[in-house]
């Protein structure tokens, strides 16, 4: 149609100059006659391009009208959603994750705090690790569903963990630009390293604050909302409610809900090729005859506990058992503070990269601390007062190449008559063939009582296979 037109506005443009460069010469009635001439040509090409506009107007409505009902047929129950659509089908993806350790000393237990399942600092030897198997896709227009499962390699087999499943809703579905909401089990927002799946971290394992305070990471069964402002400088506040069965609460046997929490981040850029991020967290909730292992209570008491220190005298009373060994009931809130910066030297994060990355927490109890000895049950109410703390940086100084550090430490509940605070190093350094691909070497030592150190080798591969989603910031 542009064409037709351009070949027109020529003809006549070219008409009218030969026109007027003879104006003089020729008569009144050639000049009407090549006027009526052009006339013609006008009126034929516009009614020819009217005619093409339409025909092309008639094509558009029948195919539109043709894909409506298409869809329609396909699903009565959701006729918006095109189900044979490449783009809905899931996203299917594996992360294989082995790994071989090796132990100086025979006992992993931290004094003062119970360990979940999960804390607990892993086999010796060779082991496959942790491998997951992800599925995720949207689910229509307005929402989003995804699934982790893991299968962990145990001494005594292989366990399977349902770690995530949830659904997510997507900017369609009517919330406030910015809000977003999630439904079902997932690595809640607390902290940075608890949104993450392990293989994710720059590390072999995790620091000792989240093996103490959360299991390595808290994924109980609720519901999350989060609500980025419209703002140049990036803020983000939010909160859920949970069931309250993972550690660091457990033991609820019901549905209610019996934990909460809340959150809020801020961020921003610094010039072209540095970035930084911090944010306070609170997760409150209560405690049922929470203990060890799973971090799920138990109906009788933990009828075994640690012997009392050497550095502990004869007849003086100590409070270190109920701690390490025993169980806790009552209220639980853990408050944490994070701060991540990134670098990039070059302005390309995959050539340099810099990683300063810490977090803080700090629990606070209040209930009864039980401990069973010898049959006889013995209770306290004990101050449960503790924090921890780590930091560590990682540097990226070529492209497949990083080296990193950390330094973690934890402060023993105030009641337990622990005079020696545990802490952990640990040096590492990891080749990255691809993105999908890595493999890393650490060094770990572990100072977690006066006569309890431990060198570890850390050896681990991390392969993707399949689609996996970027990783948060």
């Amino acid at each position: 149609m542009n064409k037709l037109r351009f070949t027109a506005m020529t003809v006549i443009f070219a008409v009218l100059v030969l026109s007027g460069s003879s104006a003089f010469a020729a008569s009144d009635e050639e000049i009407e006659a090549l006027r009526n001439e052009i006339r013609a040509m006008k009126s034929e090409y516009e009614n020819r391009i009217l005619e093409m506009e339409k025909k092309l107007k008639e094509m558009e409505t029948k195919s539109s009208r043709a894909e409506t009902t298409y869809s329609k047929s396909k699903d009565r129950s959701f006729p918006g959603r095109a189900i044979y659509n490449r783009n809905l089908n899931p996203a299917i993806g594996a992360i294989l994750g082995g790994r071989f350790a090796s132990f100086s000393s025979d006992e992993g237990d931290i004094p003062g705090f119970v360990l979940g399942h999960e804390g607990e600092r892993g086999t010796e030897g060779i082991s496959l690790g942790e491998t997951e198997l992800n599925l995720s896709t949207s689910v229509d227009d307005k929402f989003y569903g995804h699934i982790t499962t893991a299968l962990v390699d145990e001494v005594d087999g292989v366990e399977i963990e349902l770690e995530e499943v949830y659904v997510e809703t997507l900017p369609g579905v009517g919330l406030p630009t910015g809000a977003t909401m999630r439904m079902g089990r997932a690595f809640w927002t607390f902290g940075y390293l608890n949104e993450h799946h392990a293989h994710a971290d720059d590390f072999a394992d995790r620091p000792l604050p989240y093996r103490v305070f959360l299991d390595n990471g808290f994924n109980d069964t609720g519901a999350q909302i989060s609500y980025v402002l419209p703002t140049d400088f990036y803020i983000e506040g939010g909160g859920g409610i949970f069931r309250g069965n993972d550690f660091p609460f457990a033991g609820g046997e019901g549905t209610d809900i019996n934990s909460f929490s809340a959150f809020l981040r801020l961020g921003s850029d610094i010039g072209q090729n540095s970035s930084w991020r911090v944010g306070a967290y609170m997760l409150d909730g209560e405690a049922t005859s929470r203990t060890g292992g799973h971090g799920h209570g138990e109906e009788h008491a933990h009828e075994e506990h640690m012997e009392e220190e050497e550095h502990g005298h004869e007849g003086e009373e100590t409070h270190e058992e109920f701690f390490s060994a025993g169980m806790f009931t009552g209220d639980t809130r853990l408050y944490a503070v994070d701060f991540r910066y990134v670098w990039a030297p070059t302005g390309n994060i995959h050539e340099k990269e810099l990683l300063l990355q810490g977090e803080y927490f700090w629990r606070d109890e209040k209930g009864v601390y039980t401990l069973t000895e010898d049959e006889e049950v013995h209770e306290e109410n004990l101050n449960g007062e503790s924090s921890g703390w780590y930091a560590q940086g990682v540097f990226k100084f070529a492209p497949q190449w990083r080296i990193g550090a950390r330094y973690s430490q934890l402060y023993s509940p105030k009641d337990s008559d622990i005079e020696h605070d545990p802490y952990a190093v640990a040096v590492m350094g990891d080749w990255s063939n691809s993105e999908f691909s890595r493999l890393r070497l650490q060094y770990n030592y572990e100072k977690l009582g006066e006569d309890l150190s431990d060198n570890q080798i850390l050896l681990q591969y991390i392969m993707s296979i399949g689609a996996h989603a970027a990783h948060k910031y």
